[in-house]
């Protein structure tokens, strides 16, 4: 697959904008003047929308705002480069650089996942990340992309985990899921108000019995999200409302430590 596919060159541009809702609305009109759609209310609206249900700041300085709607019938993406780093209250508390808003059909939620997968690489990656700052315009900065894209698709079929963090929970047993939803209830207690040494007694003794890498996982998802638990139904995840990829799913189901969502980071319940 090839990037000009998902990302034509022309859709590469610098944004003028420096608050969230502005760039997402130069974004949205300047594919209403490419002609790639009509109405750039109804599709700002629709992708506002979408971000009071979870803000799409995934952190190092990249954002994916989006929405899936049978309104359109291609994948539209398009990549905005800040000018100044906007606040976007992102997982990392990060201001972001790179905005890449996509609007597609539910038809192609698949593709859009890959793309979002090899965007997430690159910007998750230090080197490639100052690669890219570096070079700043549209011009300079689509080479860098169309070659990451070649390097990422070629892999694609061979899923790589030796560079995400979920792969420091492989072989931790998908019991331990068990442990932490009730570990998670228990922390809710201590949330509420609870402070009673019963309570703080029962935590620790649980934490006792949970691997320290899925714990540690858990504390940092904790931090990130509200509920860092997501049901997997069918092939789509409820925590970020994407389908996951047919390979993805297949690695999933085939085995018996616990799944983490590539795109979203929480644990899956798989049902």
């Amino acid at each position: 697959m090839d990037l000009s596919e998902l990302l034509p060159k022309e859709h590469v541009i610098t944004v003028k904008s420096n608050e969230k809702q502005l760039v997402v609305k130069e974004l949205i009109e300047k594919l209403q003047d490419l002609g790639k759609l009509d109405n750039a209310d109804r599709y700002y609206a629709q992708v506002m929308h979408r971000e009071t249900l979870e803000n799409t700041g995934v952190g190092n300085g990249f954002a994916i705002p989006h929405v899936r709607t049978d309104s359109v019938k291609k994948l539209l993406t398009i990549f905005g480069i800040c000018n100044e780093p906007v606040e976007y209250e992102s997982f990392d508390n990060k201001p972001v650089k790179y905005v890449m808003l996509s609007i597609f059909p539910t038809s192609l939620s698949t593709k859009y996942l890959y793309l979002v997968g090899m965007m997430a690489r690159i910007f998750s990656n230090t080197e490639k990340r100052e690669k890219i700052d570096a070079a700043r315009t549209p011009s300079k900065i689509y080479p860098i992309l169309t070659k990451e894209a070649k390097l990422y698709f070629d892999s694609i079929t061979q899923i790589d985990k030796e560079e995400n963090h979920i792969e420091s929970l492989a072989g931790v047993p998908s019991s331990d899921l068990d442990l932490l939803i009730r570990l998670d209830q228990l922390y809710r207690l201590l949330d509420s108000g609870d402070k009673s040494e019963a309570l703080t007694k029962k935590i620790n003794e649980l934490r006792r019995f949970i691997d320290n890498r899925s714990l540690s996982y858990y504390e940092r998802m904790r931090q990130k999200c509200q509920n860092p638990f997501s049901i997997l139904e069918k092939n789509t995840c409820g925590g970020g409302h994407m389908v996951i990829p047919p390979a993805e799913m297949a690695n999933i189901k085939g085995k018996k430590s616990l799944a983490v969502c590539t795109y979203c980071g929480r644990f899956l319940i798989i049902v």
